[in-house]
């Protein structure tokens, strides 16, 4: 159950997290379920292939282990990339358990290491649903390391530095990862974007 009148709309995730691992208070982690399991879900989501049964199992166990680990929290430290940096951890060991990494290196040619600073912005497309469900498609061709970066990046618009802390990586290569994944996107999905939209860096 969702009890957001229990809080003021201005508190912050940290100060909710915090309030839970000092005084276990259950409505502040109440709370946080509400404000981030939509989002945790839709990261799941993507990461498995749209497959919704196994992101609502990896969305109870990431829950699960906040509730365990509250007192490893960190007071000040962004929320947002200590959960994201847990479900990111949750999905390499599921692919290391279906040894998914070593089907995928093969696709590590796309990955060298250089710092790139573009980031893509998809022009409107005529039908948003077909385009979406090409999206889903061409997402799961990439790497789980290119599709956790495009993911925090362009679904949850995380920072570059906040993506680097969740990946454990410098920030050179989740741009690279970035450029990677866009350049695979874009040629996927070429017919519908015409007109080649400028990067913003």
């Amino acid at each position: 159950m969702r009890l957001f009148k229990t809080f003021k709309r201005d508190e912050t995730d940290e100060q909710l997290m915090e309030r839970f691992a000092t005084r276990r208070n259950e409505k502040a982690f109440e709370e946080l379920y509400g404000r981030y399991a939509p989002r945790l879900k839709g990261f799941f989501m993507r990461m498995f292939s749209g497959n919704a049964a196994l992101a609502d199992d990896f969305l109870q166990e990431l829950f699960l282990r906040i509730y365990e680990a509250r007192d490893s929290y960190q007071q000040g430290k962004c929320f947002s990339t200590w959960v994201f940096s847990m479900a990111y951890n949750l999905c390499k060991n599921e692919y290391r358990h279906r040894e998914i990494v070593e089907e995928y290196m093969s696709q590590q040619s796309y990955m060298e290491e250089k710092d790139y600073c573009v980031s893509p912005e998809f022009e409107t497309v005529y039908d948003r649903q077909v385009f979406n469900e090409q999206l889903k498609k061409v997402l799961t061709s990439l790497t789980d390391e290119q599709r956790a970066a495009y993911t925090l990046r362009y679904e949850e618009e995380l920072s570059v530095q906040e993506i680097a802390q969740v990946l454990h990586c410098p920030e050179g290569t989740v741009k690279s990862r970035l450029f990677y994944a866009l350049k695979i996107l874009q040629h996927s999905l070429s017919n519908y974007n015409p007109q080649t939209s400028d990067y913003e860096k």
